[in-house]
């Protein structure tokens, strides 16, 4: 997340800062902070679905349907982004995927506890879906722009930072902190090796 995701933003934001006619509506520091502002907003709602849930018992069938379309929609961005990925380089491809494939059984992980009946009966074949879909959008069609492509990730990969520091932060009291530290700090290096190669 950190080492793939703020970057992205963090270009998409100076590359939205550069698109004709929003410069002279505001300064351009502040239309590069839109990304970070949206991924906020991905945060902030997945956040809210959560407690929500929690608290009224009429909310948890809606939260359901929720969380399900936000797993698909992120199933969806990952396979259509993929191609591109790969263009930067086959091994940071590869990384990326597994790293992913670690998000995406985590949010299963977290569905069959929370929704277990939907989960078997119809959200796997729905996120499955998702990722066909993804692929085959991305190499059938014709792109949708690199802007829109930016908002739609900066809103859903706001929500996955959400489920990564929900889900996949350990407790503090069962944490064995030199082997997540060098678990960290051996993907990240792994992830920045093929952005040097390509830079």
């Amino acid at each position: 997340m950190f080492v793939h995701l703020l970057p992205e933003l963090a270009t998409g934001g100076s590359e939205l800062s550069e698109t004709i006619g929003m410069i002279p509506y505001a300064p351009s520091h502040l239309i590069e902070a839109i990304l970070f502002l949206i991924a906020l907003l991905g945060v902030l709602v997945v956040f809210s679905i959560d407690v929500l849930a929690q608290r009224q018992t009429f909310l948890f069938s809606i939260s359901s349907w929720l969380h399900l379309s936000s797993f698909a929609a992120i199933n969806y961005l990952y396979a259509y982004s993929l191609p591109s990925l790969i263009g930067t380089g086959i091994e940071y491809g590869i990384l990326f995927t597994v790293a992913i494939a670690g998000h995406v059984l985590l949010a299963d992980r977290f569905s069959v506890i929370h929704h277990p009946k939907r989960f078997r009966h119809r959200n796997r074949w729905i996120g499955s879906a998702a990722l066909v879909l993804g692929l085959l959008n991305a190499f059938l069609f014709h792109p949708i722009s690199d802007l829109t492509l930016a908002f739609a990730t900066a809103f859903l990969g706001g929500g996955l930072l959400m489920t990564v520091f929900r889900e996949e932060l350990p407790a503090a009291n069962s944490t064995r902190l030199l082997w997540f530290l060098s678990g960290s700090g051996g993907m990240a290096i792994l992830l920045i090796i093929p952005m040097l190669k390509h830079a």
